[in-house]
C-alpha cells in the first residue's frame, strides 16, 4: 500500500452528515462509468434514500474514504439478520485515484467492519460476461482473486434485459384470464386485503417460513411487506403490481412486481413473480407479467428498458422471460473471503 492509501481517513456514511453524504453522492455518480452500458444510471433520490432505508431483515454499514479533503473511495456492506455473512454492496475507488492502493485499503476496511459486526465471511456478487454476450470488465474478479477471494458455492445467476424499442411483448395482447381467476392491480402500497398473502408469497421464494406466521397476530405476518414498502417509498421508488385472485376462495394466487426510481424515466426493474403451488399450471406467471407490463406502460410511458435477474436454477422463469423478449446480458457470480485476517 502506498502513501496515499496510508493517509486515508474513513468517515461513517450517515444520512445526518450532509457534507459526507454529498461527497459520497458525487463519488458514486462519477464512478458510474463502471456500470455496464445497459444498466440504469445512478438516481440521486434513490441513492440518498438508500442510506436511511434498508431492506427488511438487514442493517447497513458504510464509510467514505477521504484523502485530505477529497472523497476518494467508498464502501458499504449489508448485514443480513441472523447470518454469518457481510455482503459487499459497494467498494469504489474514485476513477482518478485508482492504482494507488485505495481499493485494497477499502477491502481491508470492509473486512474489519464485517468483523466488528460479528461476521465470519465477506461475500460479493461480481459480473461476468456471457459467451457471445457484451464484454464486461474482468477487473473486479481479478482484484478479488488477488485479495484471496474465491468463487463460492452460493447462487449464481443471469441478468436479462428487455428493450421495448426492439421487442413489444404486448403486440399480441394479453392472454385470456383462466376461468376461476380475476386480475387485481395495485401500486406501491399493497392493499390491506392482500398484505398477508404478499408477505407469505414473497418470503416463500427465499427465507424459511417464520413460526410467528402460524401463531402470531396479523400485524407480524404483514410486517415484511410493510417494511419493504417503507424502504421503497423512502427511496423515492414507485412500484406497479398485478395479482391473480382465485374467485372461489378470494385467495391471492400469485403476483408480480415492477419498480422504478424517480430519476430514471426510461428504466424499470422487474421484481419477483411468484405463483402459489396450488395455483400453478394455469400459465398465470406469463399472464401476470404481461398484464403488469401494460400497467407500467400506462403510467410510465417513457419506460424503454426493463432489467431482471434470476438464479441459474430458476429455469422456468428464465425461459418465461426469454419468451417475452428478455435478452441475457451478463452473469453474476458470488465470491467470498474469510473475515478473520488470519484466514
Amino acid at each position: 500500500m502506498n502513501n496515499a492509501a496510508a493517509d486515508l481517513r474513513f468517515v461513517p456514511l450517515d444520512a445526518g452528515d450532509t457534507a459526507t453524504l454529498d461527497a459520497w453522492l458525487r463519488l458514486t455518480t462519477d464512478g458510474a462509468e463502471d456500470v455496464p452500458l445497459s444498466a440504469a444510471p445512478p438516481c440521486v433520490a434513490d441513492l440518498t434514500g438508500s442510506v436511511r432505508f434498508v431492506p427488511p431483515g438487514t442493517a447497513l454499514a458504510g464509510e467514505v474514504a477521504f484523502l485530505g479533503g477529497q472523497a476518494v473511495g467508498a464502501l458499504r456492506i449489508v448485514l443480513p439478520d441472523g447470518a454469518p455473512v457481510a455482503v459487499v454492496d459497494q467498494l469504489l475507488a474514485a476513477p482518478k485515484e485508482r492504482r494507488q492502493g485505495i481499493g485494497t485499503a477499502l477491502f481491508r476496511r470492509a473486512r474489519a467492519l464485517a468483523e466488528q459486526h460479528g461476521r465470519t465471511l465477506l461475500v460479493a456478487d461480481l459480473v461476468q460476461a456471457l459467451p457471445g454476450g457484451p464484454p464486461r470488465d474482468e477487473g473486479p474478479a481479478v482484484f478479488a482473486a488477488v485479495l484471496g477471494a474465491t468463487p463460492s458455492d452460493g447462487p449464481e445467476g443471469v441478468h436479462q434485459w428487455l428493450d421495448l424499442d426492439r421487442h413489444d411483448p404486448l403486440a399480441d395482447g394479453i392472454p385470456e384470464v383462466p376461468a376461476g381467476y380475476r386480475l387485481q392491480r395495485w401500486g406501491t402500497v399493497t392493499p390491506d386485503a392482500f398484505a398477508i398473502a404478499v408477505s407469505e408469497l414473497g418470503q416463500s421464494l427465499g427465507e424459511s417460513r417464520p413460526e410467528t406466521w402460524d401463531q402470531g397476530p396479523e400485524a407480524i405476518r404483514t410486517s415484511h411487506v410493510r417494511r419493504y414498502e417503507r424502504m421503497r417509498v423512502g427511496r423515492g421508488r414507485r412500484a406497479y403490481h398485478v395479482g391473480a385472485v382465485h374467485e372461489e376462495t378470494g385467495e391471492l394466487a400469485g403476483f408480480t412486481s415492477v419498480s422504478k426510481t424517480t430519476g430514471n424515466t426510461e428504466y424499470a426493474l422487474q421484481g419477483m413473480t411468484v405463483v402459489a403451488p396450488a395455483h400453478r399450471g394455469h400459465h398465470l406467471g406469463l399472464l401476470l407479467k404481461l398484464a403488469n407490463l401494460a400497467h407500467v406502460r400506462e403510467y410510465e410511458p417513457r419506460v424503454r428498458l426493463i432489467e431482471t435477474a434470476n438464479a441459474d436454477d430458476n429455469h422456468p422463469m428464465i425461459a418465461l422471460n426469454a419468451a417475452m423478449g428478455f435478452v441475457p446480458q451478463e452473469r453474476w457470480v458470488s465470491w467470498e473471503v474469510p473475515v478473520d485476517p488470519a484466514g
